[in-house]
């Protein structure tokens, strides 16, 4: 099946609320964050009051200023370019097909997660080294976010019909060889331990079914035990007799409805785990053809 740059299938259910027509999902949200941080960089200048407070300083961190391990992604201290609007454009794009799996507020976990696993490490190798040096930007995370994309579809599609996988794998490969060309081996080492913390909130999550070799944390809470209810005693009062205004049947359910019903109870007993490949991307297309109607 081949995939091209169209709209994901259609997000996640609803949005945390509604900004004129817009539903702003947990996706979403972060990308205007994002662009209030770049105009607001606009009117401060590089290294602003705000943009110097909201980014990834090590040494701040250890000082205390433990916010900016989850702030970092909105930090644009020295402005933006043409590489960080495809980069916000991309995080857009696979950040709502991941989030159309997980919904809002899984999402926001998945991000969040994300977000100060990967400032922790760099932190962390930082202070063990000579090495300095800030983070900035969503551009990291969207790495992460399309990276769990491929490795979620691996056999679909992308420009020029190539393989996701083989993307991801040209993406992987040309870090390597940067680290390894610049002899940065400590950033090889954040760059590989960033991937697997990653690979291992997105199994943790419910996606990546397929690779199996990657441990899942548990993240669900045991559900609350309800008491059986009592059958009702029937009354001693007169019997209604039925007539001709008794509201009418309920009109038959589609075959996309019963499908998708079907989809969902399996996700309901067994978790989004238990779907296939072909499940999940069957399960995104009866979502969007059920909302046109």
């Amino acid at each position: 099946m081949r995939w091209g740059m169209a709209r994901p299938g259609g997000g996640s259910d609803d949005g945390w609320f509604r900004l004129w027509s817009i539903e702003v999902t947990t996706t979403v949200l972060v990308v205007v964050l994002a662009i209030a941080s770049v105009i607001e960089w606009a009117f401060e200048g590089n290294l602003g009051p705000l943009q110097s407070h909201i980014m990834l300083d090590p040494d701040s961190v250890v000082s205390g200023q433990v916010w900016r391990v989850l702030t970092w992604p909105l930090a644009y201290p020295g402005g933006i370019g043409l590489l960080d609007v495809f980069t916000i454009f991309i995080f857009w794009y696979f950040g709502t097909e991941i989030e159309s799996l997980l919904g809002k507020r899984k999402m926001a976990w998945f991000l969040g997660l994300i977000t100060v696993g990967l400032g922790l490490l760099w932190v962390a190798v930082v202070e063990l080294s000579t090495t300095y040096g800030i983070l900035s930007s969503v551009n990291q995370l969207e790495l992460m976010v399309l990276l769990v994309f491929i490795a979620e579809y691996p056999r679909r599609r992308f420009f020029f019909n190539i393989p996701g996988w083989v993307i991801g794998a040209i993406i992987i490969g040309i870090s390597v060889l940067s680290y390894v060309g610049n002899r940065q081996w400590l950033l090889l080492l954040n760059f590989g331990l960033g991937l697997a913390l990653t690979a291992l909130i997105a199994r943790s999550m419910g996606l990546m079914s397929e690779w199996q070799h990657v441990p899942r944390i548990s993240l669900r809470r045991n559900p609350r035990r309800r008491s059986p209810k009592r059958p009702k005693r029937p009354s001693s009062g007169p019997t209604v007799v039925q007539g001709p205004w008794q509201p009418t049947a309920s009109p038959p359910v589609s075959r996309d409805q019963a499908a998708l019903d079907a989809l969902l109870d399996k996700i309901s007993a067994s978790g989004m785990d238990s779907l296939t490949d072909g499940e999940r991307e069957q399960l995104m297309i009866l979502r969007d053809r059920l909302r046109r109607r």
